[in-house]
């Protein structure tokens, strides 16, 4: 009987005495933590500063749907003036028609200009775009 009391006072005191060995460290960390982010800083920051041109894109995307949308109103009063009332014996009439026509023709012109241009930002944005994601992920896939 002593031998079991003694291998079960053992087994209870072996965990214990593991306790009863574990030391507590004085040492305290000083400074600033570093904390090391997933992205590099220049891609965050290139990757943020694309985003704000994309809102403002976004933006100009609508001014210039709302200036198509007003032409095309303005086109069709025109279209329904030429095509019922218009007195073509008129000769005032006629000029007037054709001085609001002329002045139409030059809005679409300008129009057609800023769609070109915002089709030329939206471009530099998409190569910007593809040569950041090219950039960043060569560093990522390079260091893992």
């Amino acid at each position: 009987m002593k031998v079991t009391t003694t291998i079960a006072i053992a087994v209870f005191a072996a965990p214990l005495a593991a306790l009863a060995q574990t030391e507590v460290s004085r040492a305290t960390i000083t400074g600033t933590p570093v904390v090391r982010s997933d992205m590099l800083h220049v891609c965050a920051e290139r990757n943020d500063r694309l985003w704000d041109r994309s809102a403002l894109l976004d933006r100009d995307k609508r001014d210039i749907d709302r200036e198509g949308r007003d032409i095309a109103r303005i086109k069709a009063q025109l279209d329904e003036e030429q095509q019922r009332r218009l007195d073509a014996t008129n000769a005032a009439a006629v000029a007037d028609y054709n001085a609001r026509s002329a002045t139409l023709n030059a809005r679409v012109q300008a129009h057609n200009r800023q769609v070109a241009d915002l089709n030329g930002a939206v471009q530099l944005l998409n190569s910007d775009s593809s040569e950041l994601m090219a950039y960043c992920n060569r560093l990522y896939v390079g260091a893992r």
